[in-house]
């Protein structure tokens, strides 16, 4: 399983999307937005769509602080359209992915120093 980034634009009014494909290449899972803010180091306000989901556009604020020289936390704040919307997708298994995601961008941040 792999995800591929297919377009990334880190700017305002910049927009991203990537896809998720299965050892046999197939797509899996698809996803895009528009980035509505971009600070550096501060903060990222996108909208985020999964493609081939009822769930429509969330919108989602990531608030960047820096801990050490090394090291920052992330605070995503995401908003759904509903509270139903909201309860669905938090039934579906995103922490795994997330994680794998977030450690991979480190890995990669990691070796740019």
């Amino acid at each position: 399983m792999g995800t591929n980034v297919l377009q990334l634009e880190n700017k305002k009014h910049g927009s991203y999307a990537f896809q998720t494909t299965n050892a046999q290449g197939q797509v899996v899972f698809a996803a895009n937005g528009v980035i509505h803010s971009f600070i550096p180091n501060q903060e990222i306000i996108r909208t985020f769509e999964m493609e081939h989901s009822t769930f429509g556009v969330q919108l989602e604020f990531l608030t960047f602080e820096q801990l050490t020289e090394n090291t920052s936390r992330l605070t995503m704040h995401v908003v759904y359209r509903s509270v139903d919307i909201r309860d669905q997708i938090l039934k579906m298994p995103f922490a795994a992915g997330i994680n794998m995601a977030h450690n991979r961008l480190q890995d990669i941040l990691s070796q740019l120093k």
